[in-house]
């Protein structure tokens, strides 16, 4: 997968994505959406409603001139920027006046969060923010499709080859869905709290380094890629990485702010001691970080303080007055205390772009430079007097292209005290998804954890488990659920949850005798239906895999196709490690297997269950395609644990799915759920909670346990027990 290049901003000439979603009445692309009572806003624009932060610089004119200039900012953007368009109820923001696409996920970002800070201002932001949040999750991204592709061509389409994710446009999005679940609500048409902590998942998962806890550049850094060590330093958004911890409860988020911290601070006293100022990109970042080389990733002018991070000194200001983090007040303040005195007083002769030094490379100003400035010297009071200097510029200045302005917006949104950090918090407790049988079980899952507008919906029977057995990994692949048929007859609620989500197609897998015509012929009144089928379980095991993981896989799970508990503990592992769950026989890896195996290409093989479920022959044989390494115990429940401990980290696993370990049906459908938010999936017995589950429990401590199934699978003596293993809170 190539990486995304060509992300210049232009200026004076060039220097350049589940819960329910979107039930809304579809909106024509030129019409403009209506407000309703129900978009109410909780922190209307101009209510100031978290205190300024002490220490730092007043509003330049006062509050109220603060406001209007900011107002007044926010309607010449959307008049510029705000275009619906691309399908009906869609809004995206118009990049094309600072690159060549039309639409970058990075501007996506920028228009959610500014629209859900000006409900209150603009009636219609709630509106405004759906239609962008809707234009996100029609353009998934080839690497992980809960991210989104970092831009779309002139006709609205994601370019081939170059359909992967950028990880600030990423983190934008599920900061600004945090900030919409404050302001509105979560209870309504949109979860923004379940799709945040779903966008949050998938970055941790994909596009974040599990070395370094810093942001990889997107989703196409793999672990061999040569830019694994490679960071985009605005990315560094520690009061975004604070805001993940405090909704998801999980601390790997608070490592990510300090480590950013770290990466900062090292950068400004070995590369810039005299500036403070940050490179675009910085690389070795898990050794000894050093500024990239020139033509990195963008331009020559990748190692030195250019169009990316001209940003950084607003992202650490933001960190600062609104996460209260004082290493970033006092980052930015190294930025800006060099600034006032570069342009001795006046912010009118800040260049767009200078070496680490302090050597301009840049004969003109640009407001994607000041306005970042700006707001990074408003952490302090002490330099009232050059904020006051630059605010009358940052309101007079023309427009200067979508990248600008837009910068220019959310620093005085920052500067004008207008900006404020998301009260989401991580939902805790025992909770049960549960149904009247197996079928509406996996539908009421998949409603309570994906999407309407999921693409891929994988359909599998739910009354023998062998075809089915590949599904969740599969499904996880493509971040959509997995739903359980009768052989002759699609169950009412299954259909009900089908036409919620209205994927764009629907795999089926096994052959008619798993799933007969008639459904298939129900399904494909829903949406297009490829089925996959074979001779038997492990054809379909191997058809699964290849046209889920066509570029091949680093890690592949193996067990046994003969019983059902191994692969369905190990779904939610192969999902985290995104590779496919393969079955074989106790003595010997069937043909279509190995074929399938060679034809990924894994650098390991993980094998789940002892030598009684798959032998050390079948191990020996696997072993000569890739190394091996065995997760086994004395029974189910103890493979389960031991996979949960090898995969999942403590402290860092906020979740915890629970599922009968005596059938299969709610833990297959279970396991695409888990794979979502990052969770494993845990097996009990109905009325007890076995000691080896008992001990991983306590070892993660989860904020969150989920129970899948009703009362019959997993008792309510047995969901009681498990209160007892959440984290304390608090």
């Amino acid at each position: 997968m190539g990486a995304p290049r060509g992300r210049r901003r232009l200026a004076a000439g060039i220097a350049l994505a589940l819960g329910a979603l979107l039930a809304l009445t579809p909106l024509n692309p030129g019409a403009v959406p209506s407000a309703s009572a129900a978009d109410s806003p909780a922190r209307p624009f101009g209510s100031h409603p978290v205190p300024r932060a002490s220490g730092a610089a007043s509003p330049p004119g006062g509050v109220s001139a603060a406001d209007s200039a900011t107002a007044a900012a926010y309607d010449a953007w959307k008049s510029r920027y705000l275009k619906a368009g691309c399908g009906d109820g869609r809004y995206y923001v118009d990049a094309s006046t600072a690159t060549k696409y039309l639409v970058v996920s990075e501007g996506q970002g920028y228009g959610m969060v500014v629209t859900a800070l000006m409900a209150g201002h603009d009636p219609k932001a709630r509106a405004y923010f759906d239609g962008l949040y809707r234009y996100v999750l029609d353009h998934p991204s080839s690497g992980d499709p809960q991210l989104m592709a970092w831009h779309q061509l002139k006709d609205c389409s994601d370019e081939p080859g170059s359909d992967s994710s950028a990880s600030d446009g990423d983190l934008d999005i599920a900061y600004a869905l945090l900030l919409a679940d404050t302001q509105w609500g979560s209870a309504g048409a949109v979860d923004y709290a379940g799709e945040a902590r779903r966008v949050i998942a998938a970055i941790k998962r994909s596009a974040m380094s599990p070395d370094t806890a810093l942001p990889l550049l997107g989703d196409w850094v793999g672990p061999d890629s040569d830019y694994r060590d490679g960071v985009r330093t605005s990315d560094l958004m520690v009061g975004h990485f604070r805001a993940f911890q405090a909704a998801t409860g999980d601390p790997y988020w608070g490592e990510a702010a300090t480590a950013a911290l770290d990466l900062v601070e090292t950068l400004q006293r070995t590369a810039a001691a005299d500036t403070g100022l940050l490179p675009d990109f910085a690389i070795r970042t898990g050794t000894t970080p050093v500024p990239a080389p020139p033509k990195y990733l963008e331009s020559v002018n990748d190692g030195t303080f250019g169009y990316n991070a001209c940003r950084t000194p607003w992202r650490l200001a933001s960190s600062a007055l609104l996460a209260g983090d004082t290493r970033a007040a006092a980052a930015a303040g190294r930025m800006a205390g060099w600034a006032v005195g570069a342009t001795k007083g006046d912010p009118a002769l800040l260049r767009a772009g200078y070496q680490l030094d302090g050597t301009p490379t840049a004969d003109f100003s640009d407001v994607a430079f000041l306005a970042p400035m700006v707001a990074g010297a408003a952490v302090s009071s002490s330099r009232q007097s050059w904020v006051n200097a630059g605010w009358p510029q940052l309101v007079t200045a023309g427009t200067a292209g979508y990248y600008s302005d837009t910068l220019r917006l959310q620093a005085m949104l920052l500067v004008s005290n207008n900006a404020w950090q998301p009260t989401t918090r991580a939902p805790a407790g025992v909770h049960r998804i549960g149904g009247a049988d197996r079928f509406v079980v996996s539908a009421a899952i998949s409603a309570a954890s994906f999407p309407r507008g999921t693409p891929t919906v994988y359909v599998a029977s739910g009354e023998n488990f062998p075809d089915a057995l590949s599904a969740s990994a599969a499904a996880g692949a493509f971040g959509g659920p997995v739903l359980l048929v009768r052989r002759d007859s699609l169950p009412p609620d299954v259909l009900n949850e089908l036409t919620r989500l209205e994927p764009d197609r629907i795999v089926l897998l096994g052959g008619p005798n798993s799933v007969g015509a008639a459904v298939e012929r129900a399904l494909a009144a829903v949406a297009p239906v490829t089925r996959i089928g074979g001779a038997d379980r492990f054809e379909v095991s191997a058809r699964v895999s290849a046209a889920a993981f066509p570029r091949g896989a680093g890690t592949v799970y193996v067990a046994s196709g003969e019983t059902f508990p191994d692969a369905l503990a190990g779904s939610a592992a192969a999902g985290h490690d995104r590779g496919p769950v393969l079955l074989v026989r106790r003595d010997g890896v069937p043909t279509p297997i190995g074929i399938e195996l060679r034809r990924l290409q894994p650098t390991s093989i993980v094998l789940l269950g002892g030598p009684n479920a798959v032998s050390e022959t079948t191990k020996a044989a696997l072993a000569t395609i890739a190394p091996v390494s065995r997760v086994s115990g004395a029974d189910r429940f103890a493979v389960a644990a031991s996979l949960s401990a090898r995969v999942f980290p403590a402290p860092g696993t906020s979740t915890v799915y629970v599922a009968s370990g005596a059938t299969f049906p709610d833990a297959l459908s279970g396991s695409a759920a888990a794979i979502a938010v990052g969770a494993p999936v845990l097996l009990v017995t109905r009325d007890a909670i076995p000691a080896a589950i008992a001990a991983e429990l306590k070892r993660l401590k989860p904020a969150r346990i989920v129970v899948l199934g009703g009362t019959a699978p997993v008792s309510s003596a047995t969901e009681a027990a498990l209160r007892a293993y959440l984290a304390p809170s608090g």
